[in-house]
């Protein structure tokens, strides 16, 4: 009788095939979507980089393809119309790879050159006249010792590490334009404008 029990007891809370349940566990683990974080900036001189401000690479970006996938007409890169001055950022962007170590009057080698991967949305319509190759990476150069790449953009050493760090605000409002606002200098105009007419009215 007692051995009747036990063996009740092990058909039920015993599995007939622990071995192919922990198997059946395994594959339903594998077959779960896993999602890999993917840096899309990196140091072509080997130093630390960082993917930055998303609204700055997007903005850059949107300057950047202004005249090539904006424009009247969409064209193909040669060496020629690869670069591009971003006033926001005031620095040169060469689009691609294959150009740009040519550029001896504004690529520098004495900088730290940086390369922005773009996704497939960003550079599906980007390619070379010549053999029509897909473009994948926007460069651009940073300061060494001083910055770092930083998405499309370059941030300061001293500043790894230190995101809570407060910014300092600018002498000039030139100096910002990322930060700029220029409704609130608009807004004091006219009040200025009264101070000057007063101060002339009575010299």
């Amino acid at each position: 009788m007692l051995i009747l029990i036990i063996c009740t007891f092990l058909a039920v809370f015993v599995p007939a095939n622990p071995q192919r349940s922990f198997l059946d566990q395994q594959d339903d683990e594998e077959e779960q979507p896993r999602s890999y974080a993917f840096q899309r900036t990196r140091s072509l001189n080997g130093g630390y980089a960082t993917d930055g401000d998303s609204k700055i690479n997007d903005e850059v970006y949107r300057i950047f393809m202004l005249t090539i996938l904006d424009g009247f007409n969409i064209f193909k890169i040669k060496a020629y119309n690869d670069r591009s001055f971003i006033y926001l950022t005031r620095r040169d962007y060469w689009l691609g790879d294959r150009y740009y170590y040519m550029d001896n009057y504004y690529y520098l080698p004495t900088r730290d050159s940086c390369a922005y991967r773009m996704n497939e949305t960003e550079r599906q319509h980007l390619f070379y006249e010549e053999d029509n190759m897909p473009i994948f990476d926007i460069i651009y150069q940073c300061q060494r010792y001083q910055e770092y790449c930083c998405g499309l953009n370059c941030c300061k050493i001293d500043q790894i590490g230190r995101h809570d760090y407060p910014r300092k605000p600018p002498k000039y409002p030139w100096e910002d334009p990322w930060h700029h606002n220029s409704a609130s200098y608009s807004s004091q105009l006219p009040f200025a404008i009264i101070i000057i007419s007063v101060f002339n009215f009575f010299t």
